[in-house]
């Protein structure tokens, strides 16, 4: 597996998941919500017919597969975690040849450019704590022009990111005003932007830590 080389143990033991979190991801009830995110999203994308689509994060395989049978797109689909794409090998059975999974570090994909139509990202961002920007341009990279970034994932709430970025400014901290910035840097134009309302690890609104954002960007065309 590509892997970027200056990784602290802890760096590591972030990108995978815990024990929580992998029986939390491997749950048939999150296989259902992330079909129903997907449709939803898909709903603001413009795809070629059998398009060529890439999946950073594969948990246990309920995207590729939506893709492959809903759109017949042929599917690489990746994850840092290698007990995560064994799992998702044993569910992706069936598809035809049309889902290939993959151990990959998103910071440093082994594709050429421009090789897929879409590429999906569906909370993995902020699990990189040092290099989520890297993701963002290699999925950029990895775009064919024209082509579609659609991302899930936890963003800091407005204070609680600016509290962090003064307390904390060598930490690349996942917030919204960053990941818009980020994107618009590697060329992928916003067309579609949701963010919850509730928060996630605090009770009260507005005053919780992180809140979901939904993100579905375009790759410009070149002049």
């Amino acid at each position: 597996m590509e892997r970027v080389n200056s990784d602290s143990w802890f760096d590591r033991r972030v990108m995978k998941l815990t024990c929580f979190e992998r029986w939390f991801i491997n749950h048939p009830r999150h296989a259902r919500q992330t079909e129903r995110r997907a449709l939803a999203l898909l709903e603001h994308v413009e795809l070629p017919s059998q398009p060529r689509c890439l999946e950073i994060g594969c948990g246990q395989g309920a995207l590729a597969r939506l893709l492959v049978e809903r759109l017949e797109a042929r599917v690489i689909a990746t994850d840092y975690d290698p007990q995560q794409v064994a799992l998702a090998r044993q569910r992706l059975t069936g598809l035809g040849g049309r889902g290939e999974l993959r151990v990959v570090d998103a910071r440093a994909m082994p594709f050429d450019d421009a090789q897929f139509d879409a590429v999906f990202s569906f909370g993995v961002l902020h699990h990189i704590l040092d290099g989520w920007g890297q993701a963002v341009a290699e999925a950029a990279r990895v775009l064919r022009p024209g082509g579609w970034f659609v991302l899930s994932d936890f963003v800091a709430h407005t204070c609680v990111d600016r509290l962090m970025r003064r307390l904390l400014p060598w930490l690349d901290w996942l917030g919204e005003a960053a990941l818009h910035a980020r994107l618009t840097e590697n060329g992928l134009q916003v067309k579609h932007c949701e963010r919850s309302q509730g928060c996630l690890l605090g009770g009260t609104r507005g005053l919780g830590l992180m809140r979901q954002c939904v993100v579905v960007a375009r790759k410009t065309r070149p002049d």
